[in-house]
């Protein structure tokens, strides 16, 4: 195998690792943030509209960092794919990419 194509897989799987660790923040994040019980009565009468807001706030920011943790997983595993399709297909796209760009010596 080619040296730079050696360090480019290395790099492919580091950086699916990298997004496991964010997706894995993000969803420990989110069941925190769902843990927290919105009560309506911890609110003065008052202040029932802001509870509500408070409610709709928790709702949203609970959804984003679930949606989040979805999303970067879902990147570390693009990552992981594309590696694995040029480790398969390697001799084939080291011609490609020798074919395309030759550095500079």
């Amino acid at each position: 195998m080619d040296p730079e194509l050696r360090v480019a897989f290395e790099a492919l799987t580091k950086d699916a690792s990298v997004w496991d660790g964010v997706g894995d923040a993000l969803s420990a994040a989110q069941s925190e943030v769902a843990a927290i019980e919105v009560n309506r009565g911890a609110f003065s009468f008052a202040a029932i509209d802001l509870a509500d807001s408070y409610a709709q706030l928790h709702t949203t920011v609970a959804g984003l960092l679930r949606d989040g943790a979805e999303a970067t997983h879902a990147g570390a595993d693009a990552l992981r794919t594309v590696r694995d399709d040029f480790s398969r297909y390697e001799d084939i796209a080291q011609s490609e990419l020798y074919a395309l760009w030759q550095p500079i010596a």
